[in-house]
């Protein structure tokens, strides 16, 4: 046995009691890891990555979770080899936190709003490392500064909310770093960040592996974000490991159609496709949910996908021939800083300043750039939910800058917007079918209730989903699906416009891939014109003909998306375009070969 292993993980199995019956979240996976190394574990909703890093920790609910079978072997620093599934209770508080620690994947809900940052790292040294308040303040600032966060001062006596979202990933590090651990699971830590934040935050965390030597569990949707930091990959599907092997050896020879699939429904950097390639190109299930293969390589689906330059040029002349639908002028969106006993305006937040440009009919502009660069305010801005400070919205030929009353709820039907988190933006209380026909009730939309009850069953079958599902309430469905719900609520008023605000980050990488298709597919159908707002280049850069780059409320470049990426301008998109994680064979092999990954 290697004196550098931390933990092996053999033959684990966790199920979950339902109504319907048993659920095997986790069916005899196994795997180990070492010192200094780094498990990738990756696989979409469902497949059982998470409850597998919770399993380790041991908080799985019982009930209605419990592990059933397995061992969870692992080597304390303090009492030598232990399998944790015998470990009683009131002892695994020792190794929790202390050992093995865990960042959760949204930092916000993690953190406890009522307490600063400072306090909260504070307590885990005070109860772990039996630290005094003064020496845990001490230590919690050196940890700050470890993790790389501005103003550590500042931040040590600031709340949750008061700060960005990268920063209080750094938090949440810093809190799991703060008793020195072995192993340090990471739950899908970067999904909601920026390509840039996210770049340092793989940076921050392979760094410290290496100064701390410690282990790391990386559990991620995303193959291109293992490739920047795992050694080892194990790819799970429905509680089952489907592969597993060094990343050199997944990323250039994947055996299982599902991993394939993983692979190719990234959106790609080098070429323009038709639509992206999805699961079922690869891998379908037969009736007892057995996976069979699809006998079609991944070079091969692609090849047939390919859109010439010739193409991309003829559609782009027929766009740009029209005059625009939407043309925004000089528009400036300012928020006023207020200090004081009477509030008095300090200074003002150019969360918009001075923006331009047009947007032709049948178009999709994207709007990227890192978060806080404005592209949110400036889409909600041309909905006018949020007020202009300056300049002009002209729609079909009106300034609708000023309207209001009627004039401006006729022009917010023909203008939706399809918000990030669909979740937050369905109401809890009513069913999806009722959602979705409130707004045709609401523009007094076809003859009778009948008639747009039908209207809300076609669209659900329109998004595929099954119109059955009526009755059903947003809880019951899953992220991707829900998503599916929005757009259908959008499409529900017959819009012309639709402007679609960060509405597939929190996606799995083959569920992003359908809600993609999906878009450009009603894109064509309906004669829709999309502003797509997102941080993520990639995705942008695939769904748009233009794309406008944003950096602290100004356009810092604009132009044909191709050329914007392979010619980019500025330093900001140059930035913006060297953090995107690409998978790259030529980067994985330097690294596979400089770590001597065993």
């Amino acid at each position: 046995m290697s004196e550098n292993m931390l933990t092996e993980i053999e033959e684990l199995e966790t199920h979950f009691s339902t109504d319907e019956g048993t659920v095997k979240a986790v069916d005899k996976v196994s795997f180990s890891l070492k010192k200094g190394r780094t498990v990738g574990v990756v696989g979409e909703s469902g497949s059982g990555k998470s409850v597998t890093s919770l399993s380790l920790m041991r908080l799985i609910p019982n009930p209605p979770g419990k592990i059933v079978g397995g061992r969870l072997k692992y080597y304390s620093r303090t009492k030598g080899l232990v399998d944790l599934t015998e470990v009683p209770e009131n002892e695994m508080r020792e190794f929790r936190g202390n050992e093995i620690a865990m960042i959760f994947q949204e930092p916000m809900t993690s953190l406890n709003p009522v307490f600063t940052c400072g306090d909260q790292v504070m307590e885990a040294l005070i109860l772990h490392q039996k630290m005094s308040k003064a020496q845990a303040r001490a230590r919690t600032l050196e940890l700050f500064k470890e993790v790389e966060l501005p103003r550590p001062e500042k931040i040590i006596d600031a709340y949750p909310h008061q700060i960005s979202g990268g920063q209080k990933q750094r938090v949440m590090i810093a809190m799991a770093m703060s008793c020195n651990p072995q192993i340090l699971i990471a739950d899908e830590p970067t999904t909601a960040l920026d390509v840039t934040v996210q770049a340092t935050i793989l940076d921050l965390m392979r760094r410290l592996r290496d100064s701390h030597d410690m282990g790391i569990i990386f559990i991620t949707h995303d193959l291109g974000v293992i490739a920047e930091i795992a050694d080892h990959v194990v790819v799970m599907y429905k509680g089952k490991i489907v592969e597993q092997g060094s990343v050199w050896e997944i990323f250039s020879n994947p055996q299982h159609p599902y991993t394939k699939g993983l692979l190719a429904c990234r959106p790609p950097l080098d070429h323009r496709l038709k639509l992206l390639p999805t699961m079922a190109d690869f891998m379908s299930e037969s009736a007892d949910g057995e996976m069979l293969e699809i006998k079609k390589t991944v070079d091969e689906t692609i090849k047939d996908l390919i859109i010439t330059p010739e193409e991309t040029a003829k559609r782009h002349k027929i766009l740009y021939a029209q005059d625009p639908i939407l043309t925004i002028k000089n528009l400036k969106t300012y928020f006023p800083v207020r200090e004081g006993l009477f509030s008095k305006v300090v200074d003002h937040v150019k969360a918009v300043d001075d923006v331009s440009f047009d947007v032709y009919p049948g178009e999709t502009l994207g709007l990227v750039g890192e978060s806080g660069c404005g592209k949110t305010t400036l889409g909600r801005t041309i909905l006018r939910l949020i007020e202009p400070t300056a300049g002009r919205i002209i729609f079909h030929g009106q300034d609708i800058t000023d309207i209001s009353g009627e004039e401006l709820r006729e022009i917010r039907r023909r203008i939706q917007i399809i918000f990030q988190d669909p979740y937050s933006s369905l109401n809890p209380r009513i069913t999806i079918g009722s959602a979705i026909l409130e707004p045709m009730q609401v523009h007094h939309l076809h003859e009778d209730e009948q008639k747009r009850r039908q209207k809300v069953q076609e669209l659900l079958e329109r998004v595929n989903l099954d119109p059955n599902h009526y009755n059903r309430y947003p809880h019951e469905f899953s992220g991707g699906q829900r998503q599916r719900i929005c757009i259908a609520r959008a499409l529900a008023v017959q819009p012309e416009f639709v402007i679609c605000d960060e509405s597939v980050s929190a996606l799995d990488v083959s569920v992003q891939a359908q809600v993609l298709n999906l878009l450009n597919e009603l894109r064509d159908e309906f004669g829709l014109t999309y502003i797509f707002i997102s941080h993520d280049l990639s995705v942008v850069k695939f769904m748009s003909d233009r794309m406008v780059v944003m950096n602290d409320g100004k356009v810092e470049e604009m132009g044909d998306a191709d050329s914007v990426y392979q010619n980019p301008q500025t330093d900001y998109t140059k930035r913006l375009i060297a953090a995107i994680p690409r998978g790259d064979l030529g980067d994985i092999e330097k690294s596979f070969l400089s770590r001597k990954v065993e």
